[in-house]
């Protein structure tokens, strides 16, 4: 994660181990063995924990609204989260698709797109 040399907006500190527990997991799924994995799922755990990571600062200032505009926008330059992805969950109908790719990531090319698509939103029913 980039820093910048200004220090982080009050509440961050009521984050803070949430974001260390996501940045644990991108570090341990970055140096996770590739060796019996085909080459095009290598990168799928770290855009899964991406995505969960920018998934959590957008509802936290979104749903929730828990932190601060000036603490949201500190997050988005620091590269906690992705501000183009949150800026597409805000648009309408957009959840089935970013559901869809993160199912698509978990189960892989093992399911045909229409059984994916299925299974995505029985899923998003379910929540």
């Amino acid at each position: 994660m980039p820093r910048s040399a200004k220090p982080p907006p009050a509440g961050f500190s009521d984050i803070e181990d949430d974001l260390l527990i996501f940045s644990n997991k991108m570090k341990d799924a970055e140096n996770a063995p590739s060796t019996n994995v085909p080459r095009h799922q290598v990168h799928w755990p770290i855009f899964q924990i991406s995505h969960q990571r920018s998934r959590y600062v957008y509802e936290l200032y979104y749903e929730k609204e828990a932190i601060t505009k000036e603490l949201y926008d500190w997050l988005l330059k620091n590269g906690y989260a992705d501000a183009m992805l949150i800026a597409k969950w805000k648009k309408t109908g957009y959840e089935k698709a970013s559901s869809f790719v993160i199912f698509t990531c978990e189960f892989g090319a093992d399911y045909p797109l229409a059984v994916l698509f299925t299974m995505c939103t029985n899923q998003r029913d379910k929540l």
